[in-house]
């Protein structure tokens, strides 16, 4: 066993038990600026200062390869120094081998401040404290040649300032000791953020354990420092970490289980046509909270964020959806996404990465064909009630997204982008006559032949009995229903996947699909608990006009808001406190490790766990497991064997 395998088992058996340092809070107030530079003035971005923007951040990675993105604010080259096997050395003999290699920046337009993100003013903040400068440039540099399984040392040099960190290449498919990937979604990073504490809802059927006191009320001490809202009628109790601390305490734990990769489904920003979100975001995983994307590949997918502008349009009109096209490419532009060669007009909207065994899989969900709207009453099948034992494949819905349709996207693509034709537009879809959905295909067939261990991930889950679990042309219809993706199913059974990542309805969630009952099936998870909300599950009135689990997903096996019931217990003060249960922020933690038979995976749902003061103030943050931690074997060519 190597040493990096022993030290993260040893780190493995202890980290239930790991209890890390509060993140630092975000600031409410501008950084001052550094003498000379431009002050933050309202209604005004900064002047461009040297250095980093975003710190470098890796993309696209291999057993041989990577690459390096940064972003700077100046239009200077900068430079990137990496030492380790093989560089420099055509037969990557010696140590201290080295590649030096030089950007050439390129100048992100869409990137550029609006007016009205400007002048925007946050309750809570400082008039414009949260603004950049109005000039971003992309720096990528790629490396070739590197060997599998290897620790590489960088320094990116960027306007004389400079950030060294490291990397290690995947390693070979048929050399390899365990591999662990982490996966969440939902960040929806914006500035507001800092401040802001969102709903936590609390499920009316089985929310308290027994024996537990009830939650603090409306006139409670934790209802007067946290706040409450209204769902379902109800008031509800605010979450007591406002959503920058939260994902700042999920990343460090994260980062503190040594992952190889981290899988991020969707719902990155609060509006990816935003561009202060996308500040936000990159603070939190390459910038001034922490370096993680710097040292872990991130795998991004799209999700319905991501083609949303927030104040600069939402999704756009019929008229314009250039807010919509904005939004999709203000992504594109950050990631360095490997491409379908047959349609690269898609950008590394769905992509394939390749770490040892295991093949990941991103799809693009967040639009599908025909056009389904429940606001013009268009469906693509006969509207039904119940749960999904009524869904057939003649009612089964084929779209994601209704808030526009894929034509006026297309209206929008060709204004936006002048001289470019259909051919050209970067919305893939995801029905089952589009190049995704062939290209998907050939990837799992491939990937199956070559027996590898396959998970997938995109944005809008399946499976769920969450507020988007329910399809258009349902009684309790949803607009944004995941529910289309279910087409897929068949495919990842026939393929022999493993699991499906996807999130979209932020309630942490574990599906188990086997359509033909043979025990050979898919893990399908709702993981959006990155830093966002924390809804439960869809409620209706039933005949006693009382809200009541809808539970449309009967492949549902176990959900936090569901499963995990709160027990709460006064502390040595008398202070109402939670002890344990509950839906909270958090990851999903997946450790593959190389048996004689093939290999076992086992799925851990990890979640945050807020320790507060008898004044709740925030102690600390424990890292815990939900109870329903899933082992899974696999044979020799990757397939998952029979449950």
């Amino acid at each position: 066993m190597n040493k990096r395998n022993a030290t993260r088992l040893a780190a493995a058996a202890v980290l239930p038990a790991i209890v890390l340092p509060l993140a630092a809070a975000p600031a409410a107030q501008a950084t001052p600026a550094p003498s000379g530079a431009a002050v933050v003035l309202p209604a005004a971005a900064k002047a461009p200062e040297p250095g980093f923007r975003v710190l470098p951040y890796l993309q696209a990675p291999t057993s041989t390869s990577m690459t390096i993105n940064w972003i700077s604010e100046t239009a200077a080259a900068g430079t990137a120094i990496v030492k380790g096997p093989g560089l420099g050395n055509p037969r990557g003999r010696g140590a201290g081998n080295t590649a030096r290699l030089t950007s050439a920046p390129e100048y992100l337009e869409l990137m550029e401040y609006t007016d009205k993100e400007l002048a925007q003013e946050i309750p809570g903040l400082e008039q414009g404290s949260w603004l950049k400068s109005n000039s971003n440039y992309r720096h990528s540099v790629t490396l070739e040649g590197l060997k599998p399984g290897k620790r590489y040392t960088y320094t990116v040099t960027q306007d004389g300032r400079e950030h060294a960190a490291s990397f290690r290449t995947a390693p070979k498919a048929d050399d390899w000791e365990n591999v662990r990937i982490v996966a969440m979604s939902d960040s929806e990073t914006e500035p507001r953020g800092r401040t802001e504490h969102r709903e936590w809802e609390l499920s009316p059927v089985n929310g308290y354990a027994p024996g537990s006191q009830p939650r603090p009320g409306t006139d409670s001490a934790y209802a007067a420092k946290f706040g409450t809202t209204t769902r379902y009628g109800q008031p509800t109790l605010r979450y007591p970490l406002d959503q920058s601390t939260a994902f700042n305490e999920n990343l460090a734990h994260v980062d503190a289980a040594d992952p190889d990769l981290v899988m991020m489904a969707g719902d990155l920003t609060q509006g990816s046509g935003y561009q202060p979100a996308w500040d936000e975001f990159f603070g939190h995983v390459a910038g001034e909270h922490s370096d993680l994307a710097s040292r872990v590949p991130l795998l991004p997918a799209l999700g319905n964020w991501e083609t949303y502008a927030a104040l600069n349009g939402g999704y756009g009109t019929d008229a314009d959806r250039t807010p919509a096209v904005i939004s999709r490419n203000r992504f594109l532009d950050y990631f360095s996404l490997p491409e379908d060669p047959a349609n690269p007009q898609h950008k590394g909207s769905y992509y394939r990465v390749d770490h040892g065994p295991v093949t990941v899989l991103t799809l693009d969900s967040t639009n599908g064909r025909p056009d389904e709207d429940t606001k013009t009453g268009t469906f693509s099948g006969e509207v039904f009630s119940g749960d999904d034992t009524n869904l057939t494949s003649a009612n089964l819905s084929t779209d994601t997204q209704g808030e526009f349709t894929f034509d006026s996207y297309v209206r929008g693509f060709l204004s936006l982008f002048p001289g470019s034709t259909e051919e050209d537009v970067d919305l893939p879809n995801m029905d089952v006559a589009s190049a995704q959905w062939a290209w998907a295909e050939e990837q799992l067939a491939d990937a199956r032949a070559n027996g590898r261990i396959v998970l997938v991930q995109f944005h809008h889950s399946a499976y769920s009995n969450g507020v988007h679990g329910t399809p258009p042309n349902h009684e309790h219809a949803d607009n944004q229903s995941g529910t289309a993706m279910r087409a897929y199913s068949p495919m990842f059974e026939e393929h022999g996947v493993a699991a499906v990542i996807a999130g979209h309805d932020e309630m942490f969630e574990r599906s188990w699909v086997d359509a033909d009952g043979d025990g050979r099936g898919f893990h399908s998870y709702d993981v959006g608990v990155a830093g966002d909300g924390l809804r439960g599950e869809q409620l209706v009135t039933n005949d006693a006009g009382e809200y009541e689990p809808l539970r449309f997903n009967t492949h549902s096996e176990w959900s936090a808001p569901a499963n995990q019931p709160e027990t709460w217990a006064d502390d040595a003060n008398g202070v109402p406190q939670l002890v344990s249960g509950g839906l909270h922020y958090g990851h999903l933690q997946i450790d593959v490790t190389n048996t004689a038979a093939g290999a076992e995976l086992e799925l851990t749902p990890v979640h945050v766990f807020p320790v507060l003061d008898s004044d709740y103030e925030l102690v600390e943050t424990e890292r815990r497991e939900y109870d329903d931690v899933v082992r899974l074997a696999v044979d020799a060519h990757g397939a998952p064997l029979e449950r």
